[in-house]
């Protein structure tokens, strides 16, 4: 079973993480695909990183990615799961269901951080956007 995972290094991404591992466990030969999306909101740049260079900014997601990836990675090694760690960029919820087509996942178990207030009404949040978008069975851990 292929487990797509949504890392951000949230307390909510490694609770999910954690869910993951179980499942993954008691299905043997199970892994998990780690996936951190980043995008001009996530790396703090806004409309400013239009000036960066490609290759500066292909840098600088590479490097935010494997940072919010690494205590997952590290939970998964612990626990002697497969697993295999993607750095994304992109709209989130787009980017997490194209990873789970491409890795023909089985599952995605993501952890939910609720937007609140009025950003979340006209917004949505990513998990929502997941489960409307996906194919395959999406777990929301709280």
């Amino acid at each position: 079973m292929n487990i797509v995972v949504p890392v951000d290094g949230s307390r909510a991404a490694l609770r999910a993480v954690k869910l993951a591992l179980a499942m993954a466990k008691a299905k043997r030969g199970s892994r998990l695909v780690l996936v951190n999306v980043q995008n001009l909101v996530t790396v703090g740049m806004g409309e400013a990183a239009i000036a960066l260079p490609a290759e500066v900014e292909h840098r600088m997601v590479q490097r935010l990615g494997r940072a919010a990836t690494r205590a997952a990675a590290a939970a998964c090694a612990k626990a002697r799961v497969k697993f295999k760690a993607l750095v994304e960029q992109g709209p989130i919820a787009p980017a997490v269901v194209g990873v789970a087509r491409r890795e023909r996942a089985d599952h995605i178990v993501m952890g939910t951080r609720g937007m609140g207030g009025v950003r979340g009404l006209i917004l949505g949040s990513v998990a929502t956007q997941v489960v409307h978008l996906a194919s395959v069975p999406v777990t929301l851990v709280k």
